[in-house]
């Protein structure tokens, strides 16, 4: 019952953990992008 739950437990947290991480990713590739072009402008 307890390997049960646990693996149940990892994929729930893989669940929200992997696209809040995926979303942080992509912000901060991002804002570097937006930074490199406004620092080339000026």
């Amino acid at each position: 019952m307890g390997l049960i739950a646990s693996h149940f437990l990892a994929g729930s947290i893989l669940s929200w953990a992997l696209p809040i991480g995926l979303l942080l990713a992509v912000g901060v590739y991002w804002l570097a992008v937006l930074r490199r072009r406004s620092r080339d402008e000026v």
